[in-house]
C-alpha cells in the first residue's frame, strides 16, 4: 500500500535506495504522465529495464500522484514459488500495522480463512511489522479469496508487480495462466508487470503462446535525459553552496552510460565530501574510493570465471559497448578464443547478469565494476 513519504529534510538528495518523495526524483515526467493514463484508463502496463535504472522508483512516483485509488506494490524478486507470491500479496494488501491489531485480524479474515499473520519485532528497530503466511497446499484458493476481495473494492485499484518474470521459475504449472485467469476479470484493478529481464518479459507479454500476450501497453524506461539530470544534480550541489560544473556531471553520466544507480551513487560520495568546488580530479578521486570499496567483490567475480570469461568481460568493459562481439576487429584486438568459445562465454556472462544485452549492443552491467575492469590489462 502506498506507503506515507518522508517529511524530513535529507542530509544527502542522492537517495540510493527507496523512493521518499518528488523532491529527490529527478525528471521522468513523461514516462509518469503515461503510466497515470494508462492506469486511470484501465489499461495493464508492462514497463522493463535493467535493474537500477529506476523502475521501482518511478512505480512509486507515479503512486504518489494517484490519490483517487488504492496503491499496491511487491516485489516478487526473491520468491521462489506460488506460496511466496501469494503471503507477499497478502501482506502488502491487508497493509502495516498501524491500527489496531484486533482490527488487522478482522481484515485478515475478511480477506481469507487460509491465512495467517504473524506479528514480529524488526531486526533492526525493533518496531512490530507484519507478515502474512498461507496454509499448506493451499495457495490456490488462497489467491482466488485475495482476488474476490479485491474485486469488490468500491474504488479503483492499481497493483504494481516487480520483477514478474520471477513467475517462470515457480515449480507451480500454469501460474502464468491462472493469474490471467483471475487478472482479466477484475473490474476496478489495473496492473503493471515490470522486470528486468527484457528477453523474458517480452516473451511473456509479445508471444501468441502466452497467457498474458497483447494483455498490456508497454514501456521500456530508458535513461533519464543528460540535461535534465545535470540540472537536478547542481540544484541540490548549489543548495549547499557548492558548485559541480556540468561537464563534471557530463563525466559522471557519460562513464556509466546514463544508468540512474551508479550516477545517484557517485554523486551521492561527492555529494558528502563536502567541497566548495567540484573539479575532475575531484571526480576522479570519488571514482577511485568507490572502485576501491568494492575491489574485492570485483576480485571474486573474476576468480569465479574462466579465463575465457575474464578476457571477454574485460574487452567489453574496455570498449564501453560493442554491438559485434564476434567481428574480427574486436576479437583480434583483444586477442579472444574462439568464436565458438566467445558464444558460450557470452551467454553465460548475460544469464549471470554480469553482462548486459540491449538494444543490440553487449555491456558490462555493473558499470563500476566495468570502469574497474577497463584499468586493468586483458
Amino acid at each position: 500500500m502506498r506507503k506515507n513519504v518522508q517529511k524530513m529534510k535529507q542530509n544527502n538528495p542522492f537517495i540510493t535506495e527507496g523512493y521518499i518523495g518528488r523532491e529527490y526524483f529527478c525528471d521522468r515526467k513523461d514516462e509518469v504522465a503515461d503510466m497515470l493514463a494508462a492506469l486511470r484508463s484501465r489499461r495493464n502496463m508492462t514497463v522493463y529495464s535493467p535493474r537500477r535504472m529506476g523502475k521501482t522508483g518511478l512505480i512509486h512516483r507515479t503512486f504518489d500522484d494517484c490519490l483517487e485509488a488504492k496503491c499496491y506494490y511487491i516485489d516478487i524478486m526473491h520468491t521462489a514459488c506460488l506460496k511466496d507470491f501469494v503471503s507477499l500479496l497478502a501482506t502488502e494488501i491487508i497493509g502495516s500495522l498501524d491500527g489496531p491489531v484486533d482490527k488487522l485480524l478482522k481484515k485478515v479474515g475478511d480477506i481469507s480463512r487460509h491465512l495467517r499473520p504473524v506479528i514480529s519485532a524488526d531486526t533492526y528497530t525493533g518496531a512490530p511489522c507484519l507478515t502474512v503466511t498461507v496454509q499448506p497446499d493451499e495457495e490456490q484458493p488462497t489467491l482466488k479469496e485475495i482476488f474476490d476481495y479485491l474485486a469488490h473494492y468500491d474504488h479503483p485499484c492499481y497493483i504494481a508487480i516487480d520483477e514478474f518474470q520471477a513467475i517462470n521459475d515457480y515449480p507451480e504449472q500454469n501460474v502464468e495462466a491462472l493469474l490471467r485467469s483471475y487478472i482479466q476479470f477484475l473490474p476496478n484493478c489495473t496492473f503493471i508487470f515490470s522486470g528486468s529481464k527484457k528477453h523474458l518479459m517480452q516473451e511473456m507479454f509479445s508471444s501468441p503462446k502466452r497467457p498474458f500476450y497483447q494483455s498490456t501497453q508497454s514501456m521500456s524506461l530508458q535513461a533519464i535525459n543528460r540535461d535534465a539530470y545535470a540540472d537536478f544534480a547542481t540544484n541540490f550541489f548549489s543548495q549547499v553552496g557548492c558548485m559541480l560544473p556540468r561537464e563534471c556531471f557530463y563525466h559522471i553520466y557519460d562513464s556509466v552510460h546514463g544508468h540512474t544507480w551508479y550516477i545517484q551513487y557517485w554523486l551521492s560520495k561527492l555529494y558528502e565530501m563536502k567541497e566548495k568546488q567540484i573539479d575532475m580530479s575531484l571526480v576522479n578521486l570519488t571514482l577511485k574510493k568507490i572502485m576501491g570499496e568494492e575491489e574485492d567483490n570485483y576480485l571474486t567475480y573474476m576468480r569465479l570465471l574462466t579465463p575465457a570469461q575474464r578476457k571477454i568481460i574485460t574487452a567489453i568493459a574496455k570498449e564501453g559497448r560493442i554491438s559485434q562481439p564476434l567481428a574480427s576487429s574486436f576479437t583480434s584486438k583483444y586477442q579472444l578464443p574462439a568464436i565458438s568459445t566467445i558464444r558460450s562465454s557470452l551467454a553465460k556472462l548475460i544469464e549471470d547478469d554480469l553482462v548486459l544485452f540491449d538494444h543490440n549492443d553487449y555491456s558490462v552491467y555493473n558499470r563500476f565494476f566495468m570502469l574497474w575492469l577497463s584499468q586493468r590489462g586483458v
